[in-house]
């Protein structure tokens, strides 16, 4: 099956196709779903999500882990500003694109905290 065999990878490479694959989603929903005109830049999370996967391929998971990271620095410099936002998005109160940089941020968070454990208790599964 190829669909096994793009998930059966090292750790790093999982944890960066899954964070790609959220983030092309958010970029997808960002741009896709409000109404009315929406600027191209609510398609970065996507473009971010697509660096991501790109990155999983690299064959050194150190390598992979250090793009992985520059790319979530990226998206925690866009997103971060959306994070204090997070009791009024909860609360309805927020728009799409609070919603789209909030979830960036989070999910580059997590994508980080998955590297760091990936890279120190990871093996390689066949």
């Amino acid at each position: 099956m190829a669909s096994a065999a793009l998930w059966n990878v090292n750790c790093v490479a999982r944890v960066l196709r899954v964070a790609g694959v959220v983030l092309v989603a958010i970029g997808a929903a960002g741009y896709l779903l409000p109404s009315g005109t929406v600027h191209w830049t609510a398609l970065i999370p996507a473009i971010l999500g697509m660096l991501a996967l790109a990155a999983s391929f690299a064959r050194n998971a150190v390598l992979a882990a250090a793009l992985g990271a520059v790319l979530c620095l990226v998206a925690l410099t866009g997103g971060g500003s959306a994070l204090p936002q997070l009791p009024a998005l909860l609360a309805g109160d927020a728009g799409a694109a609070v919603a789209s940089r909030a979830a960036t941020a989070l999910v580059a968070i997590l994508a980080l905290a998955g590297m760091a454990w990936a890279l120190a208790f990871g093996r390689r599964s066949v």
